[in-house]
């Protein structure tokens, strides 16, 4: 079974304090040398992001994955996967997080910088990664705010909307609900039974009690309406 990728912007992944409790409630968060990040400031507002898909190729010299994108149409012609199909996909794993924090996703305004950039990857390699950058001086504490995020699928793999049993060809949506997961400030805990954990599995399709955990630890349960 292959493994999750991650790539981190700015340094490298190391272990946090209170590493064996994280573990245990199912979750860990991203630690850039005891750096935590997150969308938004710490008030009880949602933190709202953005997102677009890659229209053009496109590059990030400070990326350290991610680096080359280019659009999702051919690799959407190459698993017969419609444009259509693959945006509401897109909108159900942003959903997901969603339903259970206080964050909130809304696609960027055309001529906007969005948040988060989805794209394929300009060198295939892997199966899907995700990249995260964010301010130094934006935050409070050790806490520091995400000024972008990159999330990229290879093109030269197949894709599939739904499980079938096919370990080798991955979900789209559970594929980006990871990725998004990684992208707000997520990291993988134990080798499996998360949607964040770093295996590819289709035991489930939504988010486990470790993921809801994580993603509450960081922005709050989803508020009340």
């Amino acid at each position: 079974m292959k493994g999750w990728l991650l790539g981190l912007a700015l340094a490298g992944l190391v272990g946090i304090s209170g590493l064996h409790a994280q573990t245990y409630l199912g979750f860990r968060l991203l630690d850039f040398d005891g750096i935590y990040v997150r969308w938004g400031g710490s008030g009880p507002a949602p933190a709202t992001v953005t997102y677009a898909f890659a229209g053009s190729e496109v590059h990030f010299d400070d990326a350290r994955n991610c680096s080359g994108m280019v659009p999702v149409d051919d690799l959407l012609a190459a698993s017969g996967i419609a444009k259509e199909a693959f945006e509401k996909e897109v909108e159900a794993a942003f959903g997901m997080w969603e339903q259970v924090a206080n964050i909130r996703f809304e696609r960027a305004a055309p001529g906007s910088k969005p948040g988060i950039l989805i794209g394929a990857q300009s060198e295939p390699i892997g199966h899907a990664y995700a990249d995260v950058a964010y301010a130094k001086d934006k935050g409070d504490g050790s806490v520091r705010q995400i000024e972008r995020s990159l999330i990229c699928l290879n093109p030269a793999k197949r894709w599939k909307v739904g499980f079938d049993g096919n370990l080798e060809v991955y979900d789209i949506r559970y594929t980006l609900a990871h990725e998004i997961g990684h992208a707000i400030g997520l990291d993988h805990p134990e080798p499996h039974g998360q949607l964040m954990s770093m295996r590819y599995q289709e035991s489930f399709r939504t988010l486990q009690a470790g993921d809801v955990s994580g993603v509450v630890r960081i922005y709050g349960a989803r508020a009340t309406r």
